[in-house]
This record gives C-alpha cells, structure tokens and sequence, in this order.
C-alpha cells in the first residue's frame, strides 16, 4: 500500500490554501495589478505629514520556501505630499531624482516571507538613494481569486540611506519613517493559443 501522507503534507506547504483550488500556487508568476505606497514621516516637534503614490510596479514568483523571486519597484517622481512646494523639495533635495534612475526609483528585491497567507513577516533588500539595506516588517496575505492582496507595513531610517536631512518651513522630520504598501498581485494573462486553420495563410 502506497504512503501518500507526505504528498498531501507537501501540497498543503506550498498551497496558499488547500480549500480553494483556484487560489495561486507557490512558483506562480504574480504581477502588481493595483497599490498603494504610503510613506509616514513623523516631524521632530510632533504630528506627521504622508507622502503617497500608486506608482509601484513589479512581477514577482513565490517558491516553497518562502524565497520571492523578481523586484517590486516605485517611481519617486510620483510622491506627493499634497503640498507642491514640500513635493519639490522632497524630489529635488532629499531623494534627488535629478541624479538618475537609481535615485529616481526604489527598488525591494530578494524577499524571503515566512509564510504565504495570513499575518506574517518579510525580509528583503531595498534600494534608496542610491544605497543598498535590508529592511524587515509585518504583512498580511490574502487570496484573491488565483492573486494575492498584500498589506506590509516596515520602519526605515532615512539616515541609513545617505538621504539629507529633510526639513521643510524649518521643522525636520524624524530619523525613521515608516512605509505601508496595500497591493494586489495576479497571475499574467496567458497568451492566447492559435491553430494554423486561423492563420488566415495558405
């Protein structure tokens, strides 16, 4: 008689849930559909302002392990404060985009999740201003349809990224901020099959 108990134990490791047959599967390749980046920078005198952007791009493939393959990257040019001045001089004087692409995109690569549903926590490389960290935080995963909806909330420390001192009307912002990424990742369309009948070629 076949043991087939490790099968099952293996399927379920890798399924985001054995329940849902249509739900995606480690190894699957997953693209950004929709996001949202919200950069929280805390003032030094109290209360806070939020930089915003859906401007964050990326095709990703989840394995077994935990192990992401593939970049989720954000165009800096579209951060905004809601204050056009304090935009400029976030583009222009801390982040300087004016500087190229690796100033004018960020960039997380090399991520490892604990766990592909639920509450978990993450590991990956982030790229800044030109500088290279690792940066850690909590997210949390739901199925949605063959995709995943991500909500991932992690601190960094504008210091660690060679960032100016940012400070606006004479008030600065404090070391650490903290970014909340909300997004919605799916399955690519499959290309669309032909037969040599539809060819319209003889």
């Amino acid at each position: 008689m076949r043991n087939v108990r490790p099968n099952c134990l293996f399927g379920v490791a890798v399924l985001v849930s054995a329940l849902a047959p249509a739900a995606a599967r480690a190894d699957d390749a997953l693209t950004v559909t929709s996001a949202q980046v919200t950069v929280n920078c805390p003032l030094t005198i109290g209360g806070s302002f939020d930089a915003k952007t859906s401007a964050l791009t990326g095709s990703i493939t989840p394995d077994a392990t935990g192990a992401v393959k593939g970049t989720f990257a954000v165009d800096l040019i579209k951060l905004e404060t809601g204050i056009s001045l304090r935009d400029r001089h976030l583009r222009n004087n801390y982040l300087e985009i004016q500087k190229g692409t690796e100033f004018a995109v960020a960039k997380f690569e090399n991520m490892k999740i604990q766990k592909l549903s639920g509450k978990t926590t993450f590991s990956g490389t982030m790229t800044l201003h030109g500088q290279q960290h690792d940066v850690s935080g909590s997210a949390e995963l739901l199925q949605d349809g063959k995709g995943y909806k991500v909500d991932a909330t992690f601190p960094l420390k504008i210091s660690a990224f060679q960032i100016p001192e940012p400070t606006y009307l004479g008030v600065g912002v404090s070391d650490e901020i903290s970014i909340h990424v909300v997004l919605t990742a799916s399955p690519a369309a499959a290309p669309r099959a032909t037969t040599n009948g539809q060819s319209g070629t003889r």
